[in-house]
């Protein structure tokens, strides 16, 4: 399951329920049958969703089967909202899904290793890669011409040349 956000409160006074999205442009909510709540350490829990609506930037406002009071949702409050896979929307070539970014190795166009990528940070114009190597961080913008390459298979990442944090 891949997490999607998590809900932040209560929506209205029938058990609508505000998730905060991971990633704020996502529209990966709308349109599904069920989503699951996990909590920590415990199995997640399957819920039907009945409706889902814009909210905030980078909020959607969910109607659950089962959830009817704000007392209920405040019960569900910091849960993480997860996906099963073959839900997320297909992705268009050049796209990729965060998670799998973060961890890849990170190599300029030399050759000369760069350290991880730590880190996607979702800003205003676009996603900013942090790679770090222990002692140095570089922000990287995840867009051309500062990233060169993505290989999923071989977990690397190839940038143009940053400077350090």
């Amino acid at each position: 399951m891949i997490r999607v956000g998590l809900i932040a409160r209560p929506h209205g006074v029938r058990g609508a329920v505000v998730v905060t999205l991971d990633n704020p442009s996502s529209d990966s909510l709308f349109g599904v049958d069920h989503v699951h709540l996990g909590a920590g350490g415990q199995a997640p829990a399957r819920f039907e969703v009945r409706r889902a609506g814009p909210g905030r930037k980078g909020q959607v406002i969910l109607v659950l089967d089962g959830v009817e009071t704000p007392e209920a949702v405040d019960a569900l409050r910091g849960r993480e909202v997860l996906l099963d896979e073959a839900q997320l929307p297909a992705l268009e070539e050049h796209e990729f899904w965060i998670r799998d970014l973060v961890g890849l190795a990170a190599f300029d166009s030399d050759g000369t290793s760069l350290g991880r990528v730590e880190e996607v940070v979702d800003t205003a114009e676009v996603p900013v890669l942090i790679v770090r190597d222990g002692k140095d961080e570089a922000f990287v913008p995840f867009s051309d011409p500062y990233v060169v390459e993505v290989d999923l298979q071989a977990r690397r990442i190839v940038v143009a040349p940053v400077e350090s944090a």
